[in-house]
């Protein structure tokens, strides 16, 4: 079966889904929606991680999107070996942007038009990018700059198919994964305890205790110390089927080992 070229470019979506299929598609590469902070973060089977924002118009607040916080690095916050931000046109007005960006560090990137059998296509120009670090290409413009981040951004455990580039994105954190282990605890148990939820790192009042107008997550158990879902916890299973399931997957597995062993 032939690929199926990417026709039109009408929003931020759009040119994340050309470029997860076209940079995926590299050898060694995995491309993760709405993850690390970014649109796109894709990582290397070596470790190493571009980070990507899109943007149909280049303009000042993706630059201000792609490019770390004035004392990310004093902080020790997490971030990726590259940076790159796609747009889907540089004008005369956002020449100037783009050239900042480059000479800060950070590539933009403009899909290219080509014909195909289906009529006016787009794909991206991944050449002579990643082969080097702070090598010159032979067209005289520099290899991605390395960012070297003393600790690289959260790789989600699951490749999910989450939409990327589009507004109010349904993100991946590592707190929201540790609260798909919790859901599946409490669900399997039918409670979930105060220490059980700290030991997965999470406020425990976040989960028992009501967030202003907001009602809480969870109500008091039958029995002292426990606590039960209520129909305002948030539908985290549902925002993430996939990592649900291999969480529940997870909780039996251990279950089945300490039963085998006692």
């Amino acid at each position: 079966m032939q690929d199926t070229p990417i026709l039109s470019i009408e929003k931020e979506a759009d040119l994340c889904n050309l470029f997860m299929k076209e940079f995926g598609a590299l050898p060694g590469w995995r491309c993760y929606p709405e993850a690390g902070g970014f649109d796109v973060l894709a990582v290397h089977d070596d470790g190493r991680q571009l980070g990507v924002e899109a943007k149909m118009a280049l303009n000042a607040k993706v630059a201000e999107q792609i490019l770390p916080g004035d004392r990310d690095e004093f902080f020790g916050k997490p971030g990726p070996d590259y940076r790159l931000v796609i747009v889907s046109k540089i004008t005369p007005a956002s020449a100037g942007i783009a050239r900042m960006l480059a000479m800060l560090g950070v590539l933009v990137l403009v899909p290219n038009q080509y014909r195909s059998r289906l009529g006016d296509a787009y794909s991206f120009n991944f050449h002579n990018i990643l082969e080097a670090r702070g090598a010159q290409t032979s067209y005289g413009q520099q290899y991605l700059h390395d960012w070297n981040p003393a600790i690289r951004c959260h790789v989600p455990a699951l490749l999910q198919a989450l939409p990327a580039g589009v507004p109010s994105p349904v993100k991946l954190t590592p707190w929201k994964e540790k609260a798909l282990t919790i859901l599946a605890l409490m669900r399997r148990q039918g409670f979930i305890t105060a220490k059980q939820i700290a030991a997965h790192g999470h406020n425990v009042t976040r989960w028992t205790q009501p967030d202003g107008m907001k009602p809480a997550w969870l109500t008091k158990g039958a029995v002292r110390g426990q606590w039960i879902e209520t129909e305002y916890m948030p539908a985290f299973d549902k925002q993430h089927p996939e990592l649900y399931e291999v969480a529940v997957a997870d909780l039996a597995a251990v279950a089945a080992k300490e039963f085998s062993l006692g």
